[in-house]
Formats: structure tokens, sequence, C-alpha cells
């Protein structure tokens, strides 16, 4: 079956649905584009985007935007970046992962704008791009995988010095993103399924026998606590987000060329963890085949606004953001934006941010889910990757 859709018949199958669009060795470090009054020191509480960003080898870097002076800075990393995660109890610092099959991360001090810190992986690992800080903020959890084995691992680094003092398992293969709970402690985790090699860079080695997972682990002692998948085995588990409740949104994407049929698979899920039963469910989000079509296989980055409990989802080949309720797993909207990826939640609560890799923000309504032109910006020099993290680098 021809899954490509004209744009005229998309349109008309979405109105048939009653949804309606809402818009359419260890690296150098070095300055680029860095002033010191990037800041604005009378301003306290200030709020920040932060990306992996950068179309080569010369320009990748660690780059982030001030949307009150509508202004953006970088730091060179000369690897190409992937997840980011903010320290809890120092604000200040954000550690961006590199992608996979990369090796290194940086920390950078977003008060100082510097990079004072890098870490890259043991002997035999390589990184898997995400990681997460325990909530007392001394430990630092990453995604990685053995290169021998193959085997998912989590990684456990000391905060402050960002050596690697533990590890266990993720149990599963190609551990994508990793969270932490509310309770502080249980870590879930994205498994995606896919075996990759350094030497192959990242070519999937396993289509025939992939499957995807997503674990419960006790980050005290590696114990895992429960482990759940889909009823697809060649849809892979690749990013989530936690909602305050413990609800987890989930981001597939699917493995078309593992397939033998064209069936339509949703890309998006919800978890609500109970660790007494293994039993419980993966609910997937359903959309109109125009749609799904549309998303061609992929979802690139989730978000959860808790305060309207709307779960926000981003597919760069598919051109479209789109938005589900957590409770009655019904579609309230979608935004077209080319490539977008990046994605997140402003300071205030008030918007959905999402960014592109032709430098553009968008900032949706997160109550509304409309378009708030006025605070749109554009740094073409810059090209924002697949995630984007809002902080407010003061202390409380």
């Amino acid at each position: 079956m021809n899954r490509t859709v004209s744009r005229r018949r998309f349109n008309q199958g979405l109105m048939s649905t009653g949804i309606a669009s809402i818009a359419t060795t260890l690296p150098a470090f070095s300055h680029s584009g860095w002033a010191k009054n990037w800041l604005s020191p009378e301003v306290d509480n200030q709020e920040l985007w932060l990306s992996a960003q950068g179309r080569d080898k010369s320009s990748y870097s660690l780059g982030w935007i001030n949307p009150q002076a509508e202004s953006s800075s970088q730091q060179l990393s000369n690897f190409r970046g992937h997840g980011l995660c903010q320290n809890p109890i120092q604000p200040e610092q954000v550690v961006m992962f590199s992608r996979r099959p990369g090796t290194h991360g940086i920390r950078l001090n977003t008060t100082s704008g510097e990079i004072d810190g890098h870490f890259h992986s043991i002997e035999d690992h390589y990184m898997q791009g995400h990681g997460c800080y325990s909530a007392d903020g001394k430990w630092l959890y990453c995604t990685e995988s053995s290169i021998s084995s193959g085997e998912g691992k989590i990684t456990v680094r000391d905060a402050k010095s960002l050596e690697q003092v533990n590890e266990f398992n993720s149990y599963g293969i190609g551990p994508h993103e990793v969270k932490l709970m509310p309770d502080g402690f249980t870590l879930v985790v994205a498994n995606g399924g896919l075996l990759t090699h350094p030497a192959s860079g990242r070519k999937i080695l396993n289509l025939e026998t992939m499957q995807a997972s997503l674990t419960y682990i006790d980050s005290r002692d590696g114990e895992l606590l429960s482990e759940h998948f889909l009823s697809s085995p060649k849809a892979s588990i690749r990013h989530l987000d936690v909602a305050k409740d413990g609800t987890v949104a989930i981001a597939l994407q699917v493995q078309r060329e593992a397939m033998s049929s064209n069936e339509l698979i949703p890309l998006a899920a919800i978890h609500k963890p109970n660790h007494t039963t293994t039993s419980q469910p993966l609910e997937l989000l359903h959309a109109p085949e125009a749609l799904m079509v549309k998303l061609n296989d992929y979802m690139g980055s989730v978000v959860i606004h808790n305060e309207t409990r709307l779960a926000a989802f981003t597919s760069p080949k598919g051109d479209l953001a789109m938005f589900w309720h957590l409770d009655d797993l019904s579609l309230q909207g979608y935004h077209a934006f080319h490539d977008v990826c990046g994605l997140t939640i402003s300071q205030d609560n008030k918007y959905f941010v999402l960014s592109n890799s032709a430098g553009k923000i968008r900032q949706i309504d997160a109550r509304t889910l409309k378009i708030n032109k006025l605070k749109s910006l554009h740094f073409p020099e810059k090209s924002w990757d697949n995630h984007l993290l809002s902080i407010s680098n003061s202390r409380t």
C-alpha cells in the first residue's frame, strides 16, 4: 500500500476527523559568539533554552538562547551533541551527551558561559545520547552500551568530578533516554532494542531480533523493578518524559525496513507504572491515518506539561508537533513546523517551546495550542539539534 499522501489529500483527511491544524582523544573547547553580557545581571531567575547545535564538526557546539534578550551564544564541543540535563541542586550546571555512538560529554556553567568539565566513556563503552541527575545532584546517570557484549548499561558518575564510579544493566539493548521518577530513586529507561557497534556507525545489526522495552530500575542498587514491552516488536522506544504523578510519555520510532507489512503503528504511548505487576500495559496514543502516515514512522522528542496534562511529541520527518491528553488519551491538536524536533516547556509554564534545524524557535500556548507569533525567534546561523532544555540558572 502506498503511504504517500498529497498536501491536499492530507488536509482533506484531517478535516473529516474534526481535528484542526493549529498552525502550520578529548576534544578541545573554545568560545564562539560568547559575550560577557549574555546574562543581564539586573534580572534575577533568568530563563535559558539550551540545545546541541551545528551542521558539521567545525560548528558542533552546545548552544543556548536568552529569550528575554532574544540573543544566542555557544561553546564549541567538536562533537555532535544530543541530550542535555540540569543538576537540580546546582542549576547553573548543564551536561550535554554525545550522539550515539559517541564517547564524550561536557558540562557547561551557565552563569559564566564556560565549559567547566568534560568526560568520556570507559574502554569498551560508548554513549547512547542521554542522562539524568540523581535527586540530590550527587550522581549523573548515563545511558551507554558495552561494545563487546552489546548489553545496555547505566553508568554512574560522580557529579562533581564526572568520573565513572559504578554501572548496572539497563536490562535491554540500546538504552536511549533515562529519566528519574518522582519517588527520587527509580530510573525509567527507554531500551530502544537496537544493537549497534562503533565500527559500523549507526547501522542497526539486529533488525530481525530487536526487542524494545521500558524498564524501571532502582538507582540505589541497580535492581530491576519491572519491564514492559510493546506488541509490535519493530517499534523502538526512544524518548521519555515523566509527569509529576509518575505517568510516563513515550516517543517511538518504527524500523519499517524490518517489517513485511505496511501496517501503521502508533508512535506515541503512555505508561502508568505499577511495580507490583509486570502486566501493566503501555497504552498507545492514536491519531487519524492521514497524520500517522505523515509522521513517517518517527517521533523525535516528547515533553509533558503538568498543569494541562498535555504531552507534546515532535516528528522532524513529518514536520509536525502533536498534542495528546494524558488522561483520556485524546489527540488535542497538531502544529506544522518544518523539521521540528526540539521541545521543552517555558519556565513560566505558559508555552510549549519548539525548535528546528533552521535555527527557528516557536512558542505554542499550552492551553489554547495556538502559536504566539510575536514570540517566534530565528537564529539563521544556528542549526538546533534534536533536543531542547529550558532552565532557570538561579538557585532557589
